[in-house]
């Protein structure tokens, strides 16, 4: 069972199978930050219809992928990449792995196609915690907790992505990662 120690910057929180609230339904989280005062993440699993060109002032974008990083605020936008050589300023929170930096290099990196989408994803909202709250719901066994993979972290088909870390945790996980999302269709 995981335990308030194991939250910190760069793990992934994976919604236990059950969990109903629409917006972590199967959901997996980059945990980002993490001190007394709060924690704060960003879903992985929901891409969204609308692309980053819909909602930037200038049309330059293009076709960007934009996933939905939580109920939280949603006229916030962030990003994550694994790009810092592009991309200064940003806050490593897993080896190789940075959140946010300087915005103005990463639409030029965009636009001029040196960072490609399996380098950089951008979020509307975010996932959001006040104090001791993420350590109680980790007790209570809503969440599940995995150090974060680039490569899950990048994953083309977030849609596989819930199953997948859990089946690469081995063991019970691996049971849990075969539950159907309607276990009455069983």
């Amino acid at each position: 069972m995981p335990s308030p120690s194991d939250l910190k910057p760069g793990v992934l929180l994976i919604s236990e199978p059950f969990l109903e609230d629409p917006s972590f339904k199967r959901a997996v989280i980059l945990l980002c930050e993490h001190t007394r005062s709060h924690s704060f993440g960003l879903v992985l699993t929901q891409p969204q219809e609308v692309i980053l060109d819909s909602i930037m002032d200038a049309k330059v974008m293009g076709e960007i992928p934009l996933f939905a990083g939580g109920p939280v605020d949603p006229t916030i936008l962030q990003f994550i990449h694994r790009r810092p050589d592009l991309i200064q300023g940003g806050q490593e929170i897993s080896p190789g792995l940075f959140w946010a930096g300087d915005f103005e290099q990463v639409i030029e990196a965009v636009v001029d196609g040196t960072i490609s989408f399996q380098e950089i994803k951008f979020f509307i909202g975010y996932s959001g915690w006040s104090a001791g709250q993420l350590d109680r719901e980790l007790k209570s066994n809503a969440w599940m907790v995995s150090q974060a993979r680039i490569e899950d972290v990048f994953e083309e088909e977030p849609g596989k992505l819930w199953r997948n870390v859990l089946y690469q945790k081995g063991g019970n996980f691996r049971v849990l990662s075969t539950y159907p999302d309607d276990p009455n269709l069983n």
